[in-house]
This record gives C-alpha cells, sequence and structure tokens, in this order.
C-alpha cells in the first residue's frame, strides 16, 4: 500500500532523524521529544513505552517500509488520514485531505451523530473516507498489510482503590504536584492565564499557582454581567491576591463581531474535522488579545480534568446492567441535542461503534465495568472530542496552553481510587473547598444553577413525575433559562428568532443542536463555506 509523506502544516512541528530511514515528527511539549525518540529508537513494546510518556502531544514516525500515527491519551493535537485509490494520505489538517469546498463529499452517519452529539465518534469524521486518530491510540500504516489501530490506554481502575479522605487527598496531590511542576518548569516565569469560573477545577489551578507562589498570573471571567457565578470568581482572585478580568458580553457586540470573515477562519480551524467549534470563551479570549490585556507569550490552563467523566451514577446500584443498558445510556446521555434524538440511537454505524468499544474495555456487567465504560466514553469521546477541543480557540489566537489535570499522572491516580470515589463529584467538591480554605482562610461556595436545597429538588421532582410533569417543566424552565443565558450563548444561534429558538429548546433541543445545524448548514456565519461551494450566499 504506497502511501505519500505527510502533509504537517502547522509550524510547531520538530523533527528528530531516528535512522537513515525513520524520522519522527513530534507536536507539543518538547519534553516528549527525548521520551518518543528514546522509545520509536529502542525497538521495544511501542505500547508499553507510550504509556509512560508524559506531556502533551501528538507524533508522526515515517520509515521507508511504515508511518505511524501516535495520539496522546486527549487527543491534544489531532491526526487524519484518508485511503483513496489504495494511496494513504496523511495531515494534521483535515481540509488537506477532504478536498477543495466544491468537492466536498458528506459522511452522512457521521452528521447525524453530529447533529446529535455535537462531535463524531471513532474514527470518523465528517469527511467521507476521511479518519481521525483517536486517543490514546496507534495507527499504523504499513505497505505491505495495510492500517492497524491500537489503544495503549484507557481509562482503567487499578486494585489500590483508595477510599479513606486522607489517603485520596494524598494521592492526588502527588500526581498534580508532578503535573503542576513540569508546568510551571515549562513556563519558567512565563504568564498563566486561568478562565476562572465559579466552579471547582479552575478554582483548584488558581489556588495551586498561589500556593506554589507563581506570581504571573491572570483570571479572566465572562458573561452578561455581575452574575452570582461572576461575583464568587471575582471574590476567588481577591482572596488570592491575583489579578481578575471581566470580559462583559454585549448583544450587540458579540453578534457583530461573530458574523465576519475572521470568524468564519475560526470556526474552519477549530472544528479540527470532526468536532462543533467550542465558542464559550471565544470572544473573551479575542477580547483580551486586542486589548492587550495578556501577554502575547502566554499559556493559558483552563481547568479541563479527569474528574468528573461519570454520570448516571444510580446505575452502579443497579443488580444487573447487560450490554444494551449500558449502550442506552450512553446514548441517552451524549445524543440528546434535537427534539428527537431517535435517529442518533437508532443509526447502526453508530451501534457498532459502541459494541466494539465494550470490547474493547472487557465489559462485563460488573460495577467497576459500568463505571469504566460510562467514564471512558466520556472521556475518549466527549471530553476529547468537544471539551479539550476547546484549546483551539488559544491556538487560533497565537496562545499556547496546557491540561496539567489530565496529564499522565492525574489520570492514573484517578484510576486509584475507589468507585465510592470516581462516581460523583462530593470528594472532589471538598478536596478543592479544603485547599482553598487553608491558602486563604476564607471558606466560599461553589456555584450551582440554583439555590434550592437538592432534597427540596427531589421531592418536587418526584411530585411532578407522578403526575407526568416532570419533562414538560423541566423543558419549560430550560427553554426560559437559554432566552436570558448569564453567557448570551442564546446570541450565537443566527436562523432562530427568539420565540424560534424557545420552542426549539421547549421541545427538548439543546443550544449545541442548533449550533450543530447551523455549523452543517453554513447558515452560523454568512461568511463560511465548509460543506456548500463558495459563493453561494454571500
Amino acid at each position: 500500500m504506497p502511501f505519500e509523506s505527510p502533509i504537517l502544516t502547522r509550524s510547531q512541528w520538530r523533527s528528530h532523524a531516528i535512522s537513515d530511514s525513520t524520522t519522527l515528527w513530534v507536536i507539543g511539549d518538547k519534553s516528549c521529544d527525548d521520551q518518543l525518540s528514546h522509545l520509536v529508537n529502542d525497538g521495544g513494546s511501542l505500547a508499553e513505552g507510550l504509556r509512560m510518556v508524559a506531556g502533551h502531544f501528538a507524533a508522526v514516525v515515517v520509515g521507508s517500509e511504515r508511518t505511524l500515527l501516535i495520539e496522546d491519551p486527549i487527543r491534544s493535537f489531532p491526526l487524519f488520514y484518508s485511503v483513496a485509490d489504495t494511496v494513504v494520505r496523511v495531515s494534521d489538517d483535515v481540509a488537506v485531505l477532504a478536498g477543495p469546498d466544491s468537492g466536498y463529499d458528506a459522511d452522512y452517519d457521521s452528521r447525524i451523530e453530529f447533529r446529535h452529539g455535537a462531535c463524531v465518534a471513532g474514527t470518523n469524521t465528517l469527511y467521507a473516507g476521511v479518519h481521525q486518530v483517536q486517543a490514546g491510540e496507534v495507527v499504523a500504516i504499513d505497505a505491505t498489510s495495510g492500517i492497524s489501530q491500537n489503544f495503549y490506554r484507557q481509562m482503567a481502575y487499578s486494585s489500590l482503590h483508595l477510599e479513606e479522605t486522607a489517603a485520596v487527598d494524598s494521592h492526588f496531590t502527588a500526581a498534580l504536584d508532578l503535573t503542576m511542576s513540569r508546568l510551571l518548569a515549562h513556563a519558567n516565569g512565563r504568564q498563566l492565564v486561568v478562565p476562572l469560573s465559579g466552579g471547582l477545577d479552575s478554582r483548584l489551578l488558581s489556588v495551586y499557582l498561589k500556593d506554589a507562589g507563581y506570581e504571573n498570573v491572570v483570571n479572566f471571567t465572562y458573561g452578561t454581567g455581575k452574575t452570582r457565578e461572576v461575583l464568587i470568581s471575582e471574590q476567588v482572585a481577591a482572596a488570592l491576591g491575583q489579578k481578575w478580568l471581566f470580559c462583559r458580553y454585549e448583544e450587540a457586540t458579540i453578534r457583530s463581531v461573530w458574523d465576519t470573515a475572521e470568524t468564519a477562519d475560526f470556526i474552519k480551524f477549530t472544528h479540527a474535522g470532526a468536532s462543533l467549534p467550542h465558542i464559550q470563551d471565544w470572544y473573551a479570549v479575542r477580547w483580551l488579545k486586542e486589548e492587550g490585556l495578556i501577554d502575547d507569550d502566554a499559556i493559558f490552563i483552563p481547568g479541563h480534568t479527569i474528574v468528573g467523566n461519570m454520570h448516571d451514577e444510580s446505575v452502579l446500584e443497579a443488580e444487573h446492567v447487560s450490554r444494551s443498558d449500558i449502550k442506552e445510556l450512553i446514548l441517552a446521555h451524549h445524543y440528546t441535542l434535537q427534539p428527537d434524538n431517535s435517529s442518533a440511537h437508532k443509526n447502526l454505524r453508530l451501534q457498532g461503534i459502541l459494541d466494539a468499544f465494550l470490547d474493547e474495555i472487557n465489559y462485563d456487567g460488573t460495577v467497576e465495568s459500568r463505571l469504566t465504560a460510562l467514564e471512558h466514553w466520556n472521556l475518549r469521546e466527549r471530553q476529547t472530542k468537544y471539551i479539550n477541543n476547546s484549546v483551539r480557540n488559544y491556538e487560533f489566537f497565537g496562545y499556547d496552553w496546557a491540561l496539567p489535570m489530565l496529564d499522565r499522572e492525574v489520570y492514573l491516580a484517578w484510576g486509584d481510587l475507589h468507585p465510592t470515589i470516581t462516581r460523583n463529584r462530593r470528594w472532589y467538591e471538598g478536596y478543592v473547598n479544603r485547599r482553598y480554605s487553608a491558602s486563604t482562610g476564607q471558606d466560599i461556595g461553589t456555584f450551582a444553577p440554583n439555590d434550592v436545597p437538592q432534597r427540596t429538588r427531589e421531592t418536587v421532582k418526584r411530585l411532578l413525575g407522578t403526575l407526568g410533569l416532570l419533562r414538560p417543566v423541566e423543558r419549560f424552565i430550560t427553554a426560559r433559562a437559554i432566552q436570558n443565558h448569564p453567557m448570551g450563548f442564546n446570541w450565537f444561534v443566527q436562523g432562530m428568532t427568539p420565540a424560534e429558538l424557545f420552542k426549539f429548546t421547549r421541545s427538548g433541543g439543546n443550544l449545541l443542536g442548533a449550533y450543530a445545524d447551523e455549523f452543517l448548514t453554513d447558515t452560523w456565519n454568512s461568511y463560511c463555506r465548509l460543506f456548500t461551494p463558495a459563493g453561494s450566499f454571500h
């Protein structure tokens, strides 16, 4: 099987000659270069060696008879490949392999998944015949034997099963110390920028930086006004003695800036072939850059974390959970963006991908395998292809980024904890609050959508459920909340009036579903033509 030389478009790729016939290309943390060079040159077990590599990276190994495409466990830098007329092509830019706009060949199963889940599962992309390398995967392209795939790391639980609070605190802290110390050594005084919300993850990063004595820190928060979440963020930064900036989102400004050629370039760059562009802090980062509020070589550190990938906690208490049951839970959690999601749930290709996934993790119905199935699917699909893909935003504006709470040591430490800890975020909330209190001498709440006690909410929900009113009431409340979104995310919907958006969400649709439809029809931004011929509308 012949293959062309990889087309690597990013300037950050670094090349290393392993031998006269083998070249290693690496992008990401420079600390990964020596690790990967040694591994490729050593000739030992590739999968075993890759499990030991720390840092964020993607790599391409080009030999005379074989090319390897390697993604780190969180898909930090997307890689793509295609096969046409038996010729294999490889690139870091999906557009290189997809061809010009007028020749776009749609993958219709992928479009179904995308409309309902905001990303495309498995190796597929939105472009027919173009594949993505998945998180923690090695794709081998051999001139003789063709293409093979192998996962070298997945979310898995060890036999430690740490459960006692002090032991869990100590174990998690030791792992975080390793990843954060690596980040701070790399930063070497450069400005670290934290998107600080009213929640836990970003707060932990800011607390850690304060405790480490790292002074060149900027926190920023954004929204339509000084909401409860914004006020908590401001209070946290003040207590930590760190700089805090607030970007106010205003409808007229957002709408005018969104529908520009610059934003069309942002959409094209950030979708990475299979993911809905993550627009949450797009305007805030743009504002920080245009106003000169952060350094040109700043490093963004969003609070993306291994913690909290579990969902549907109650399934762990069930007496028996079959493969069909766990598949339905995954579908019901991840493919919910449209008022009617049945076409995604019945999609045969998606069902096949789910079956292959459950085979891969050896799903056997035990509590631990239920936990692994739900966490690892969420981590591999939604986390890496939508949440983590938000770092494309920082790259688009020319900034570096780091995800220390998803790096190797924290990733593995999470697997050492008992399922009673990892099934929810209760321990983690206590851990962050303990660290914050120790650092500032203050106690502070965590942002929640409402202040109604959980027991009261559960009682009301049970009553509404018995009357058959729970779903209509929940949808009405959600629709009203979206109309007055504290971050103005309703303003990014271009093709619906407020009344139409209210009807869409009241019927069970989600804002991301509205974004996905407009993205696929090239109506999200009038300058952006990904899937329709240029000049059709503008």
